[in-house]
């Protein structure tokens, strides 16, 4: 059983941590230096101690998870370095960031690559668990935890997952944009969001299934310029918006 120490109580945590300990972890300390931050996740884990002051984080544990903005990690890593011995190994979950940010000598990273949030439980068991590790036995440690959360769990490189974490900023955190925007012009206009719910499901699944290349469809690629004309009028009142269209236009044509 590994003692864990979660350093930062964000969305990543409140999910995490709970699997970590289904999979026979312990989480034994909670940090967040906001109180407010820690209190939904210290409601899931009761028999975790809650701390406030980073200087007062335990020695005791055997595994350290940051969960924090990657803008964070480096600062709040450094402070911890007299906790740092042979056994503890110190894991960052950042997706963009590499090992190097952090200044111990055993240290990893743990990368699910999924979007959080409070409200909504993911599926875990098909949720990608990407390991980096600088040394074989920190690699297989870390590689068993995930084992016991997700059925898809592989070793990455720092290189490799940087280009996967952009890879998911468009795939996800775009996507979603879009569909914001997609939202408010319905709103806008009065009319219902939740009719455009089966075409985004079949677009997202035929993604899947073909490959987002032979899915493309829509009057960009058709190179249908009274249509993409007619848009961008619709939308002068948005010139953002309006410019934003132009581009991804440019883009499915290249």
């Amino acid at each position: 059983m590994y003692k864990v120490v979660c350093i930062g109580t964000g969305r990543l945590a409140y999910n995490l941590m709970p699997k970590l300990e289904q999979a026979g972890c312990q989480v034994i300390e909670l940090y967040n230096r906001t109180p407010e931050h820690i209190i939904s996740l210290a409601k899931l884990l009761p028999g975790a101690r809650v701390v406030h002051d980073i200087s007062s984080l335990t020695s005791e544990g055997d595994l350290y998870f940051f969960t924090l903005r990657d803008d964070a990690i480096a600062s709040v890593a450094t402070s911890l370095m007299p906790l740092q011995d042979d056994h503890k190994i110190f894991v960052h979950c950042s997706g963009v960031s590499s090992l190097d940010i952090l200044p111990f000598d055993r240290k990893g990273s743990f990368y699910p690559l999924q979007t959080f949030s409070y409200s909504h439980e993911i599926p875990w068991e098909t949720t990608p668990i990407l390991i980096t590790a600088t040394q074989s036995d920190i690699e297989s440690q870390l590689m068993d935890i995930g084992h016991h959360i997700s059925q898809w769990v592989q070793p990455i490189t720092d290189q490799q997952k940087s280009y996967l974490h952009l890879a998911a900023v468009f795939a996800n955190n775009f996507t979603n944009h879009m569909l914001t925007l997609s939202e408010k012009i319905c709103l806008d206009h009065r009319v219902s969001f939740a009719l455009l719910k089966p075409l985004i499901e079949e677009t997202i699944q035929k993604a899947m299934d073909s490959g987002p290349v032979a899915g493309q469809t829509g009057p960009a690629i058709r190179k249908d310029q009274q249509t993409i004309e007619r848009h961008l009028a619709m939308l002068k009142e948005h010139p953002d918006v309006a410019e934003l269209y132009r581009l991804i236009t440019a883009s499915i044509q290249k």
